[in-house]
């Protein structure tokens, strides 16, 4: 098993919940997750494998990030993985509101290797609609903060 695979049963088992994982000197997302605390935290995306998408944080900023993640009001957990112990615990579980949104088969189409990738018109629109979207939802952002 990979530590996908193992991020994804973790998903499966907290359905509605963010679920991160230290996977060496980052605690890390994949799919949905990713996508979501990208555009609530402005973490990066990258690719765990063509089309799946991942995010992380150093896991010496982790209470920088709990904080954050407390903030939104989503509900999250988040799991330390020994390797040496071959052991999962949980570190911090914070119930909130629950995730019932997702991103169709957890792809972002704006991961790195699948840019590199020649795409066809019809992906290119997606790409395109996709970060139009973001600009809006940034702007909109931007307008509510400045009403505060």
């Amino acid at each position: 098993m990979s530590f996908c695979e193992m991020l994804e049963i973790l998903k499966e088992k907290n359905a509605g919940r963010i679920v991160l994982c230290n996977n060496g000197n980052f605690y890390t997302a994949i799919g949905n997750d990713a996508i979501v605390l990208n555009k609530i935290l402005g973490l990066k995306l990258s690719c765990m494998k063509t089309g799946l998408c991942k995010v992380g944080f150093p896991i010496n900023a982790l209470e920088k990030y709990t904080g954050l993640l407390i903030k939104t009001g989503y509900s999250f957990i988040i799991y330390d993985f020994n390797s040496e112990k071959e052991e999962i615990t949980i570190i911090i579980s914070c119930l909130g509101i629950r995730l019932n949104w997702k991103i169709e088969k957890n792809k972002c189409f704006s991961c790195e290797k699948f840019k590199n990738k020649k795409l066809d018109k019809y992906t290119n629109a997606i790409i395109k609609m996709r970060k139009r979207e973001e600009e809006e939802e940034r702007k909109f952002k931007e307008i509510e903060e400045d009403e505060e």
